[in-house]
């Protein structure tokens, strides 16, 4: 009997970030919690994400440390009477997870109700046999696919379609992509990975759709089968390039009319017949040549793809999901902003600016990994960024990817490529693949044949001809007011502009200023201005109209973390959310710069305000002389806190560390203590083990402890005010120390879990100069051990992980309980 009451809910969330899980499924986790909130709802969280910000919001009893397998799920279920689940939050993995928990008969026999998305649909969207039998009873084209069970099936079937060839292994133990194959050698060595994975041990085959362009949708549904299109974004690889990998346009850019129509209605029928509730997105492939297209994924859950269309269009998809999960309709959710709207959340959004996702690469650190991009994803995270014309919004993009990382996508220096190289890097598409495009324009290289070369739509190289020509204009003209004025209102920075007139960066905004060539401050809503909007997010661009208020309140502007990368990655995010919420509890209104898509720190109304836009001096700098804020505050000292410092802005820096836990260093045990001005506390003790996991507590002798107590204080009452981490290696019944830094942020989140203490609370009120009794007590160790472990990017990568590797390295952190 299915329950009448939903008071109870457990959402099953994310594991650790890997390369194709960023924050983005986090970043919906915290909103659906706060709205399940306000309804009142008691709130469980079950994820194993050591760096999970929505973990860290709950209190230790509503967050459950578990793996996302069947048994350990199994467990939480038997042991908690929960009236619901939600399992959209938690991506494709959970959905296998639920699967068979549904077929053991685990949910009727524990009166379980899943929300957001039925069982069925799970069901007919996972497997790729179902999913095209129901596409082709509704009469929409798919491409053909065989789930067959060995390769010697395979063979034959290929030997009759021919290849290219996509696999993809049927019900995965993990996150995997279409693997292409191009001849039966290829075909032979991803049919081993793809059966070891798949826990069915089938795989599904189709032929390829290489070179058709790839369309993402993302739709809304609801109890009364009322459907919208929340956001259609157009990749600007075609089919073959993994869409992540891919940088991403919205609105679609080269579609007809004709075409957008077909697509939209087709993803608005299929969000019908697969009585989707809630989220839904839709992945098509089309010929350009015939206008046909084909229907190439369905996921009704939140993704990447779902998390940009929500930052592109300011649409509040998690909040309006989640209501719709407890029954309530689109004509009946209220939007927060909107005013004066009769229809509240049926409101399909209207875009005046164009938004660009802009993928970003880690392969400096991984100098063996193949930097060809394919179907399989190999990017580490993404910046977002918003322009008024296609070029505006790509050379923000361009200049959002900071200085290391421009390096690690363009491995080669372009412009030293000769012909032979040039051409191999177009055909055979590569990691920083617009800065080739971009030359190989300047090399004279005719639209038809870089279409030809790239099977890219020559749309972009007209507008990649135009980025090039006012380049050549900038670099004959200098100091040229017309020109500059040109090139600002389509999107180059001044360091940009600087580099082509051999002048510093400093020199050509004073030179701007003079000209009263200043930007002004456009809102991200998804109305376009039709309806009134109280906005909190903003872009710049060089137009006339301001649309940013300025309140006269005290304030903190923070700088966010940008795109995820290896190392500090999501660690960081999480500080810098508690950053922003301890600014709140001081008084402080709090202003936002990031630009990362997937960040938790952009959520619609956490900070008071919110710029989308690249961390660079120039628009850091926009902001800063605009909002007037009494603190900018940074996390430690990184190259934009240094290049602001040199441009005289005041950073408040907060005392911690960069880098990882001093992984060069041998210890043992690693102590965080606090050094409030003549006194000195020690908030915990960790043990360090060989293959870098952290153990909290660190269940050392009496003996031991006391010492590293004691020597800890010595130590630390010798620093400046701030919160340290202390390394001890033992020698027998000695203890050295092997280092002290401040507090590393890949570990903050972490320590703050198992000390249950807001560190980075503690860091800010430190910064800001507060008082020492507005600190907390140390509380007691927690009941239960607790173990941190890094996860690495080196099997998405395909190169072989060595035996220790380097925790800098590391994309994400699964946490886990000790017996």
């Amino acid at each position: 009997m299915a329950r009448t009451k939903l008071q109870k809910i457990l959402i099953i969330g994310a594991g650790p970030n890997e390369i194709g899980v960023d924050t983005e499924l986090e970043t919906a986790t915290l909103q659906t919690i706060q709205e399940l909130e306000k309804a009142v709802k008691e709130v469980y969280l079950a994820s194993n994400n050591a760096n999970s910000v929505a973990g860290n919001y709950l209190d230790t009893e509503h967050f459950l440390i578990s793996k996302l397998e069947v048994n350990t799920l199994l467990a939480i279920l038997r042991k908690y009477d929960f009236d619901g689940l939600i399992p959209t939050l938690g991506g494709a993995p959970v959905f296998e997870v639920l699967h068979q928990l549904d077929e053991a008969g685990i949910f009727d026999q524990l009166n379980v109700r899943i929300l957001g998305v039925s069982l069925r649909t799970i069901a007919n969207t996972q497997n790729p046999e179902s999913l095209n039998r129901i596409l082709q009873n509704i009469h929409e084209p798919y491409i053909p696919t065989n789930i067959l069970n060995d390769t010697k099936e395979v063979l034959k079937f290929v030997r009759r379609i021919g290849y290219p060839v996509i696999v993809k292994p049927v019900a995965a133990i993990s996150n995997t992509s279409r693997m292409r194959c191009e001849n039966e050698h290829q075909l032979k060595e991803m049919l081993a990975s793809a059966f070891r994975i798949s826990t069915s041990h089938q795989v599904a085959v189709e032929k390829s759709i290489v070179g058709f362009k790839e369309i993402e949708t993302t739709v809304v549904r609801d109890n009364e089968n009322t459907r919208m299109l929340i956001c259609a974004a157009e990749d600007f690889n075609p089919v073959g390039v993994h869409a992540d990998d891919s940088i991403v346009f919205t609105p679609t850019q080269t579609l007809t009319d004709q075409e957008f129509q077909a697509i939209r209605s087709s993803a608005l029928r299929i969000a019908q017949e697969f009585k989707v509730r809630g989220v839904c997105h839709i992945q098509f492939a089309l010929n350009q040549t015939t206008g046909n297209y084909y229907v190439i994924r369905v996921n009704p859950y939140f993704d990447r793809t779902t998390a940009f269309g929500a930052r592109a269009t300011g649409y509040p998809l998690a909040l309006v999901c989640t209501q719709i999960a407890f029954g309530r309709n689109l004509r009946n959710i209220k939007i927060p902003g909107l005013k004066q709207h009769e229809s509240l959340a049926l409101i399909e959004p209207t875009l005046d600016h164009i938004a660009v996702r802009f993928p970003t690469f880690s392969f400096a650190s991984f100098a063996n990994a193949n930097q060809e991009l394919n179907t399989r994803m190999k990017s580490t995270g993404a910046v977002i960024a918003f322009g008024r014309s296609t070029e505006e919004a790509l050379l923000k993009a361009i200049r959002s990817v900071d200085s290391t990382t421009t390096a690690e996508q363009a491995a080669l220096d372009e412009s030293r490529l000769n012909e032979g190289q040039l051409i191999n890097v177009l055909v055979h598409p590569t990691a920083g693949e617009l800065f080739y495009l971009l030359e190989a324009i300047r090399r004279g290289y005719q639209v038809e044949e870089l279409a030809e070369l790239t099977k890219i739509d020559a749309f972009y190289f007209y507008k990649l001809i135009h980025i090039v020509q006012i380049e050549k204009k900038l670099r004959k003209h200098l100091f040229d007011i017309a020109v500059l004025r040109e090139a600002k209102y389509y999107g180059y920075g001044d360091s940009q502009i600087g580099r082509l007139w051999k002048c510093s960066n400093k020199k050509v905004r004073e030179f701007r200023e003079k000209q009263h060539i200043q930007p002004t401050f456009k809102g991200i809503e998804p109305t376009a201005g039709e309806f009134p909007y109280s906005n909190r997010s903003y872009y710049t661009t060089f137009e006339m109209e301001n649309e940013s208020q300025i309140s006269e309140r005290p304030k903190a502007l923070i700088l966010g973390t940008a795109n995820n990368q290896v190392g500090t990655n999501t660690a960081a995010e999480y500080v810098t959310v508690r950053t922003i919420r301890a600014c709140q509890e001081l008084g402080l209104e709090t202003i936002l710069i990031n630009n990362n898509p997937s960040a938790i720190s952009i959520l619609p109304r956490l900070a008071d305000k919110l710029y989308l836009e690249p961390l660079t001096v120039e628009n850091c700098l926009n902001v800063i002389h605009s909002e007037q804020p009494d603190y900018v505050i940074a996390q430690g000292k990184w190259q934009i806190v240094t290049d602001l410092i040199e441009a005289g802005v005041n950073i408040t820096q907060l005392p911690l560390s960069r880098t990882s836990r001093a992984e060069n260093v041998e210890s043992h045990y690693l102590v965080v203590a606090e050094k409030i001005g003549t006194e000195s506390q020690n908030l915990g003790c960790f043990y360090t083990a060989e293959d870098a996991s952290l153990h909290y507590p660190s269940q050392a002798s009496p003996t031991i402890a006391q010492k590293i107590q004691r020597i800890t204080q010595s130590e630390v009452g010798k620093q400046a005010d701030g919160v340290y981490q202390v390394m001890f290696k033992q020698e027998g019944n000695h203890l050295v120390v092997t280092g002290l830094i401040p507090l590393a942020i890949q570990d903050i989140p972490f320590m703050s879990y198992a000390l249950q203490r807001d560190l980075s609370a503690d860091l800010v009120k430190l910064a800001l100069g507060k008082s020492p009794h507005e600190f907390s007590n140390v509380k007691a160790s927690a009941a239960v051990k607790l173990k941190l472990t890094h996860v690495f990017p080196y099997e998405h990568l395909e190169i072989p992980q060595p035996q220790n590797p380097p925790f800098s390295l590391a994309i994400g952190a699964a946490i886990s309980e000790e017996s």
